[in-house]
């Protein structure tokens, strides 16, 4: 099966399965520039044509304000231009996410990465609110669930991770994550086959974060135990049994 074929179905899956669109939706797509973003609204613009309904799509990068280079702003280029062959309108915000999480860093916080998560949310509900989009899409996938359970369970003390589809202020927004049931590896080769204008994260702290350890730990440590135990886990998820789990 081609890479299209497995995510056109992958995705077309949990479209249907979590009911993530609906006729009238005017949807945020949040397009960092990462390959997976960018499938997600590759994928978004080109489901338009199988539905027998109407929905609105905008494209919208958040310029995080890290220092970066010109090449950045090339990249930024590029994203509009890949929006505009889809039929996408693109928006640019220029925000101060990264340079509270520096502030952060400074000061000693031991999570600069949730500060920029937090106000990057913030940025997102304010202009989905302000200009009447009911639904924000983010290009979360298959294993980001994993890692975000696992990350939860170690260091919060729970047992939770992200939804397919989450109610926000009482339904006046949905986050939804169509690309919940596909792998990273998966995304990551069809935006190099399709030449997909990536853009380099210009984060300082992209390498060293709680969640790239976690990845390389389940890579290294869990994953290579047994080639099942990756499917099993992202199932398990899933299949929780709540009657073997103490009150």
């Amino acid at each position: 099966m081609s890479l299209y074929l497995k995510l056109k179905r992958l995705i077309g899956r949990a479209l249907h399965r979590y009911e993530m669109l609906s006729p009238g939706d005017r949807i945020l797509v949040a397009l960092s520039g990462g390959a997976d973003s960018l499938v997600l609204t590759y994928f978004l613009a080109e489901w338009r044509r199988k539905v027998r309904f109407e929905y609105e799509l905008r494209a919208v990068h958040l310029d995080m304000g890290f220092p970066r280079g010109p090449e950045y702003e090339e990249g930024l280029s590029r994203l509009e231009e890949f929006c505009r062959g889809l039929g996408v309108p693109f928006q640019l915000l220029r925000t101060d996410c990264g340079s509270r999480a520096m502030e952060a860093a400074e000061r000693g916080k031991p999570s600069p990465c949730f500060v920029c998560s937090w106000y990057r949310r913030k940025h997102l509900f304010r202009l989905a609110g302000e200009e009447g989009f009911n639904k924000i899409a983010f290009g979360h996938h298959r294993d980001d669930l994993v890692v975000t359970f696992f990350l939860n369970m170690c260091f919060q003390g729970e047992l939770s991770t992200i939804l397919p589809v989450q109610e926000m202020f009482q339904g006046r927004i949905y986050l939804i994550r169509p690309l919940i049931l596909v792998e990273k590896s998966v995304l990551k080769a069809f935006a190099q086959k399709r030449g997909f204008p990536v853009v380099e994260n210009p984060c300082p702290f992209s390498g060293e974060t709680r969640r790239v350890f976690m990845e390389r730990w389940l890579e290294e440590h869990l994953y290579t135990i047994n080639p099942k135990v990756r499917g099993s886990v992202f199932r398990a998820i899933f299949n929780w049994r709540p009657e073997y789990l103490p009150r």
